[in-house]
């Protein structure tokens, strides 16, 4: 009787025991799998998206009536649209009548500089001011030479400011749109400033591509002569509302290619 009680007990014992080793086991199972199902939550969770707009009064939105203020805000809310993303942050530093001159003098300011060096995504048009001021030096006497004189400058400011701005951050991507005609209009009579327009976007496009985290987006096609709809603000330069949607549109096509899951994991 006594060996029968002995031997229930012993067995008891090493059931008991088996079930603790089972339920410690289970335990230190869990933490692996709660860390796993952390790392897929944190990979598959919905990003904070930091844009920064730089550059001329196309940035700034001139002559959307709207209140989208132009391409830039427009991009901002088809990025927020997207599923994976939380929220779009932004810094517009846009400004009227700047010329690539003012744009590096523009990256030397202490809140721009913060804005880039933070930034995921930074948005770019500059140049349009830059051959107008050719224009207006030129206007009786337009010919190739001061375009192509000062487009050797503006590459080299251009260059510059690339280079300013990837100084203080290496992994954003900059979004450059690319420049168009918007004298075609007020000159018709000068279709020579549609060769210059692409000579300077030929060149734009060939020193942007070095840098493989930069986009050129072409928009001059956008604003031809054959297009049906009124693109043009009242002032004849600046896009109206249609035609910032489809830079807009032009931007966010390019943007699509971009890896966001990549997004705050370098930061």
């Amino acid at each position: 009787m006594k060996r029968k009680i002995v031997a229930i007990c012993i067995f008891g014992l090493l059931a008991a025991t088996g079930c603790m080793a089972e339920r410690t086991g289970n335990l230190g199972a869990e933490p692996d799998s709660e860390i796993n199902k952390q790392e897929a939550s944190e990979v598959n969770a919905p990003k904070t998206i930091k844009l920064v707009g730089i550059g001329d009064s196309l940035t700034k939105g001139i002559g959307d009536e709207s209140g989208h203020g132009g391409y830039f805000g427009m991009v901002k809310d088809k990025i927020e649209e997207q599923d994976h993303i939380k929220e779009v942050s932004v810094k517009n530093f846009g400004v009227k009548g700047h010329k690539t001159s003012n744009l590096q003098a523009k990256l030397q300011e202490e809140a721009v500089i913060k804005s880039v060096e933070e930034a995921d995504i930074i948005l770019m048009t500059i140049g349009g001011n830059d051959i107008m001021n050719v224009v207006r030096s030129n206007i009786f006497s337009l010919d190739f030479e001061p375009f192509r004189t000062e487009q050797k400058n503006y590459e080299k400011r251009l260059k510059d400011v690339f280079t300013t701005i990837r100084h203080h951050n290496s992994n954003a991507y900059i979004v450059f749109i690319g420049l168009y005609n918007p004298f075609q209009s007020m000159l018709p009579e000068l279709p020579e400033i549609n060769t210059i327009i692409n000579e300077w976007n030929v060149n734009t496009k060939q020193m942007i591509n070095k840098d493989d985290k930069a986009i050129f987006v072409s928009v001059d096609q956008l604003f031809s002569n054959d297009h049906d709809e009124r693109l043009f603000y009242k002032d004849e330069f600046h896009p109206n509302e249609k035609g910032y949607s489809l830079i807009a549109g032009e931007v966010f096509k390019a943007i699509k290619e971009i890896d966001f899951e990549r997004f705050n994991n370098e930061k």
